[in-house]
């Protein structure tokens, strides 16, 4: 038997006592002081019992035991946010401890887990609560600092509510029943425990403003069948259905035609100017419908049409979506390599000027009338250039090419229109053979150029003749109206010389009635008056002008005699 002797004390050995050395060979052994915050467990190697011993206190290990730890444990300090599951290690009982405390295990057979936090929720947040035992869940709302009601509850992670403004709402989904419930806003939704969102992220969505512009495809999870929402306001959705699709007005342009495809594969055509006018024409589409897209080739990208970007390509080397087919007429750029009949390889480039006019023939004959237009339109000008020869080409190209544009048939039976076919340019693909044909279409040029001048100097020498022959003919106009001016002038002057004479010679008569009664005599007299002034006045011309004057003897009735000289005779 072991006994154990506490101090302070003086002792001495019984008969048959010896002291048992410790575990450094000393026959004494210190005492284990234990503070306020400690505490420590002894285990009994006998019985296999542990006891625990709390501080602040000092403790003398009974004989047969020793302390479980090298040194003395501390009490677990717990804060106002966290807490502690204890187990009991005999019975497997599980507690749980929160903070703020100073714990300290009841038994020795305690085991106290790691110090954990509990979980702080705003006035937005929840967390779903399972009980590990039963498998029940529940919902803990903020604002609150939660920690388990029991060692068996799992908190899970922190989740914010739905936040809902007036026009927007969420789908939850139950999990254990399937129901399915829709909350619109404005309000703070927290789901229930077993709650989801029934539509993927983001679970919470706007509803859909239904005005002039838009519709709402919905599709009902009970029957299957879509119904078209037009009546305006926001649209929520029931619990059962489901939004398919936003759907826009289609418009349609005057010049414009759309195709509509139900699910039983018939057509609808809705053309802008159906109704007769020039506004156009708008509408939905309806459900089990789709606005039908065609392919066209093209040579220019899809992005680049999207952009409004024309790169004038002379092939089509994509295929682009169209879905309102403009019944204007339109361009395409080709660039073609032909033959003639003596083998000149040509490269020729121009444009294609077609239209769509019978569009349900259209979608009935080809998904790509542009395509058909522009191959088919290759194949007739190889087909024409391949039946002439290089010189006869160069003479006619644009009649050869009006020729290949004549089959109306295979564009009719396909509800285009081909308008022109219209080659721009070309050259030859060999580099020899395009040097002759330069050097060719030179000489052909400057023999143009030579009567381009010859015609341009024979225009202006004709415009200088009519020049001068107009010139001419003013000038004649301009005697003509000189002379008949003057002759006007001279008969005026004439007719007023003429009165004044017949009234000086009435006034001379009437003076000489009395003095001279014949009237031969008085004549005469005027006659000799009249006589005289002339002479006076050819006189003064003579005498104040720069003429000579030549007269006869006759007209004088002069007589000259000279001296008379030998061999002179008389005048």
């Amino acid at each position: 038997e072991e006994i154990t002797i506490e101090g302070p004390t003086l002792y001495f050995l019984r008969p048959h006592e010896v002291l048992v050395a410790g575990k450094h060979g000393s026959d004494l052994r210190t005492k284990i002081v234990l503070e306020k915050q400690e505490y420590i467990r002894l285990r009994d190697a006998k019985s296999g019992n542990l006891r625990q011993v709390h501080g602040p206190a000092t403790v003398v290990p009974f004989p047969h035991e020793t302390v479980t730890s090298r040194e003395p444990q501390r009490a677990v300090k717990l804060s106002d946010l966290e807490y502690v599951i204890v187990t009991d290690t005999l019975s497997g009982a599980e507690r749980l401890v929160s903070g703020p405390a100073l714990f300290f295990p009841q038994s020795a057979y305690e085991r106290v887990g790691e110090a954990l936090q509990k979980r702080p929720l705003s006035e937005l947040e929840y967390t779903v609560v399972t009980d590990t035992l039963s498998g029940s869940k529940r919902v803990v709302q903020g604002p609150a600092l939660y920690a388990p009601a029991s060692p068996h509850e799992l908190i899970g992670d922190t989740s914010h509510a739905f936040e809902l403004k007036q026009h927007q709402y969420v789908k939850l989904l139950d999990s254990a029943t399937g129901r399915v419930r829709v909350m619109r806003g404005e309000a703070v939704i927290f789901p229930a425990a077993h709650e989801v969102p029934a539509e993927g992220n983001p679970a919470v969505r706007n509803a859909v403003n239904v005005d002039d512009e838009t519709a709402v495809l919905v599709l009902s999870l009970q029957t299957g069948q879509q119904r078209l929402v037009t009546d305006q306001g926001l649209f929520f959705p029931q619990p059962l259905e489901e939004i398919v699709e936003v759907r826009k007005l289609v418009r349609v342009e005057p010049h414009e035609v759309a195709i509509v495809r139900d699910n039983k594969g018939a057509f609808t055509f809705h053309a802008g100017n159906g109704t007769g006018d020039e506004s156009g024409a708008a509408f939905h589409i309806p459900p089990f419908s789709e606005l039908v897209t065609m392919m066209w080739s093209s040579g220019t990208s899809k992005e680049d049409v999207k952009a409004n970007v024309v790169r004038n390509a002379k092939q089509v080397a994509y295929k682009v979506p169209v879905q309102k087919i403009d019944l204007r007429p339109q361009y395409a750029f080709f660039e073609y390599k032909v033959r003639t009949s003596d083998n000149v390889e040509l490269i020729l480039e121009g444009t294609i000027f077609w239209a769509v006019k019978d569009v349900p023939r259209m979608i009935e004959r080809t998904g790509d009338p542009k395509g058909d237009v522009w191959y088919h339109a290759r194949s007739a000008l190889i087909q024409a250039v391949s039946k002439v020869d290089l010189l006869e080409f160069m003479a006619s190209f644009n009649t050869i090419a009006r020729a290949a544009a004549a089959d109306e048939a295979f564009y009719e039976e396909r509800g285009v229109k081909l308008y022109s076919l219209e080659v721009t340019r070309y050259e030859c693909a060999d580099g020899k053979t395009a040097s002759v044909l330069q050097e060719i279409i030179q000489e052909t040029t400057n023999r143009i150029n030579r009567m381009q001048k010859q015609r341009s100097d024979n225009e202006v020498e004709h415009e200088e003749l009519t020049a001068k022959i107009e010139r001419e003919k003013q000038r004649s106009a301009l005697i003509e109206a000189q002379a008949a001016n003057e002759k006007l002038q001279k008969s005026v002057e004439g007719e007023s010389e003429g009165t004044r004479l017949a009234q000086n010679t009435l006034a001379f008569l009437r003076q000489l009635n009395v003095s001279v009664p014949d009237a031969q005599e008085r004549l005469s007299l005027l006659r000799f008056f009249s006589e005289q002034a002339t002479l006076t006045k050819q006189t003064e011309h003579l005498s104040t002008g720069t003429a000579s004057l030549f007269l006869t003897p006759q007209d004088v009735n002069l007589k000259i005699q000279g001296a008379h000289r030998a061999g002179a005779a008389y005048v």
